[in-house]
């Protein structure tokens, strides 16, 4: 029988994202904070010699300026309430008593960002454009602990529609496991248990080998006993000997619950200086002023031997290059300002009076609207970049607050927080207020929250419980 062959065609219709060589390094440039972005200058001045560069001599660069920790971690804020705090959480003292947690420490003095570092490993990875794609964008949305809060679904949508990115669930999860691969180990988890069980597998114990073996299997089948510090029911199911329990808990003890937090911040005993990316100050009509600290940032210009010289290929490739880079330069500048601008402009009861109280609930969605860029350009913008304003230095990701829902409107979690500290650090501390006494006194003040979710944030803050905190 004789064969025949058929040319067929079809017509698909595929989304896909264009951009300029400009784009891409105009977004790379954002994304630095000030130091960075003079050492990125520096290293394009040196391999482009038709690059000329000119510095600010009548402006003095803004004074260094220390950041303080915000808050102290206390451990036992991983847990859902105060009931289930083990019994080892309890003996350590929580950031009232002036210490931190019992594990291991890490000098921070000369410590690289938790960012610089989850980079830098990605950097040394072999993964494939498409894997490194998905794994940084994890990356972006760890939270300060380094543990991923948001469902894998979530990342494979926002991937696909606002990046281009066509991924699923599936393949999101087989690029995280490289994530937890990193240092330090732990991160990447997506719960407390699983961020224990990933620093089993990895961590040597000072006993046996098959300690952290069996320790990994009780965080895996016993959570509920062992998040709720029952030892004996484990003790007896396990049939261990008093020794071997004593052993394993003191294991546990040392694995690290927010394994992002040690080199995400500098620690309190470390102080931390940063050179502030934005200045804001108040005229004397209480207007705000936004300036950019660019003292320290040459103009560059393209040099004028050029002109003479470009029938030359080679030199019409430093001209292009160099064209290139200062425009990328001029769209960072416009960006961080269209950015922090719009910030201004929702936190102005803020910036004017400095009160913590007045913040809104604000996401970089909300900013993203405002501005009419893309949401990663905004999250690119907020990384590790800091504003200097009359009441203090703050990360600029410190102006983004969630919303706590309330029977009849939105508040700020940062003003129930403010309101919290400030009930227990005036409450009688032979008679500490509980839970339920929080809950109420919270309520009489227009925070009509559940005592669950009170309890969730007294545990964020630090604040140990009731019987904890009384003398």
């Amino acid at each position: 029988m004789a064969q025949k062959l058929y040319q067929e065609q079809k017509l698909t219709l595929e989304q896909i994202q264009m951009q300029s060589a400009m784009q891409v390094l105009a977004s790379k440039l954002t994304e630095l904070p000030l130091e960075g972005l003079k050492e990125r200058i520096e290293n394009e001045l040196a391999e482009n010699p038709y690059m000329e560069a000119s510095y600010h001599e009548t402006e003095e660069a803004l004074p260094q300026n220390q950041l303080g920790q915000e808050q102290d971690y206390d451990a036992r804020q991983d847990y859902s309430s105060e009931d289930d705090i083990p019994e080892y959480l309890l003996k350590q003292p929580s950031k009232y008593e002036d210490s931190n947690w019992a594990g291991e420490t890490i000098d921070n003095s000369d410590s690289q960002s938790f960012f610089d570092l989850m980079m830098e490993q990605v950097k040394e990875s072999s993964v494939a454009d498409h894997d490194r794609q998905i794994l940084e964008y994890l990356i972006g949305n760890l939270d300060a602990n380094g543990m991923l809060n948001k469902p894998l679904f979530q990342i494979a949508d926002e991937l696909s529609i606002y990046h281009y990115c066509d991924t699923h669930p599936e393949e999101v999860e087989r690029v995280l496991h490289i994530l937890q691969s990193f240092e330090p180990a732990g991160v990447g988890a997506r719960s407390l248990q699983e961020c224990l069980m990933i620093q089993c597998n990895r961590k040597k114990s000072h006993g046996s080998p098959e300690t952290m073996s069996l320790l990994k299997r009780i965080i895996e089948k016993e959570w509920d006993n062992v998040s709720h510090n029952r030892w004996d029911n484990i003790r007896q199911k396990y049939n261990l000997s008093e020794q071997k329990t004593i052993l394993l808990r003191q294991e546990l003890k040392k694995l690290n619950p927010r394994p992002g937090s040690a080199l995400g911040e500098k620690s309190s005993s470390a102080e931390m200086y940063i050179i502030p990316d934005i200045s804001i100050t108040l005229d004397t009509n209480g207007n705000i002023e936004l300036t950019l600290n660019e003292s320290e940032i040459p103009t560059l210009t393209i040099s004028d031997d050029t002109k003479e010289m470009m029938n030359l290929s080679f030199v019409q490739d430093y001209v292009r290059r160099g064209n290139m880079f200062i425009g990328a330069i001029l769209q960072r500048r416009n960006t961080i300002l269209n950015t922090m601008q719009a910030i201004v402009k929702m936190q102005r009861k803020f910036f004017l009076t400095g009160d913590e109280n007045l913040l809104k609930p604000m996401s970089m969605d909300d900013i993203s609207k405002i501005t009419h860029q893309d949401l990663s350009t905004i999250s690119r913008v907020c990384n590790s970049k800091y504003v200097e304003t009359p009441y203090g230095t703050h990360a600029l990701k410190w102006f983004f607050l969630t919303a706590a829902k309330t029977n009849d409107t939105d508040i700020s979690i940062r003003n129930l927080h403010l309101t919290l500290k400030e009930i227990v650090e005036n409450e009688d501390k032979k008679q500490p207020y509980s839970d339920d006494a929080l809950t109420e006194m919270l309520k009489e003040k227009g925070f009509n929250v559940a005592r669950r979710t009170i309890a969730k944030y007294r545990e964020q803050l630090g604040i140990p419980t009731s019987r904890m905190r009384k003398i």
